[in-house]
C-alpha cells in the first residue's frame, strides 16, 4: 500500500486537529457528566416528552441495531476511523475540511466510549465486559433523546449523543460541499 504524496499535516492540520481533539473532548465530558448524574434508562422530561435526557447504552451499531455486538463494533468503528483518515488524505479537495473535521471527531468519540464500562452514578472504568451486570454496562452513552412521529419507523428517535451529533453535522456538511462530478471522473 502506498502512502498519498500529500503531505499529513497539509491535509490534517494543526488547527483541524485540535478541533477534532476538543470535539472528542466535548464528547466524553457530557457523556462523564451523564453518567455521574444518572441511573441506568432514567429519562428526565427538558421539554415535556419532546425532548428528554435518557440514559441509554448502545452495545451495538447505528440506531442501536444489532445490540450485543460491542466488541464487533469496536472493531468496525476502528477500521471506519482509518479508512475515513486514508480516504480523506488521498482526496484532500473532496468536500468542506470542516465537515471531515466533525465526522472525525464523532468516530473518535464514539470509539472512546467502546473501551470503558460505565457505572451511573460513579463514572468509567477501563474494560468490555461488566464485573457486575445490571449495575455495570458496556456500550456509548446515548442520553439525548427526542420524540419521533410515530409513523416514521420508531416511536422515538434512538437516542444519541455529542458523537453521534458530530457525525451528523459533518455529513450534511459534506454532502453540501462534495463536488460529486469530480468524485466522478476519480
Amino acid at each position: 500500500m502506498n502512502l498519498p504524496k500529500t503531505p499529513f499535516f497539509s491535509v490534517f492540520k494543526p488547527g483541524y486537529l485540535a478541533f477534532v481533539a476538543f470535539g472528542l473532548f466535548l464528547d466524553l465530558i457530557s457523556k462523564y457528566v451523564i453518567i455521574t448524574k444518572m441511573v441506568a434508562h432514567e429519562s428526565i422530561p427538558v421539554l415535556g416528552d419532546f425532548f428528554r435526557l435518557s440514559l441509554t447504552f448502545n452495545t451495538g451499531f447505528v440506531f442501536g441495531l444489532f445490540q450485543n455486538n460491542a466488541l464487533p463494533s469496536l472493531f468496525a468503528t476502528g477500521f471506519a476511523i482509518v479508512f475515513l483518515i486514508f480516504y480523506r488524505w488521498q482526496n484532500a479537495d473532496l468536500g468542506n475540511a470542516w465537515g471531515w473535521n466533525f465526522v472525525m471527531a464523532g468516530a473518535f468519540g464514539n470509539f472512546s466510549d467502546k473501551f470503558f464500562v460505565k457505572i451511573p452514578g460513579v463514572g468509567f472504568r477501563f474494560g468490555f465486559t461488566p464485573e457486575k451486570p445490571g449495575i455495570e454496562y458496556i456500550g456509548v452513552v446515548d442520553f439525548l433523546d427526542f420524540e419521533w412521529p410515530d409513523f416514521l419507523l420508531f416511536d422515538r428517535w434512538p437516542a444519541f449523543n455529542v458523537a453521534d451529533s458530530c457525525v451528523s453535522i459533518g455529513i450534511v456538511i459534506l454532502l453540501f460541499t462534495m463536488d460529486w462530478k469530480e468524485l466522478d471522473k476519480k
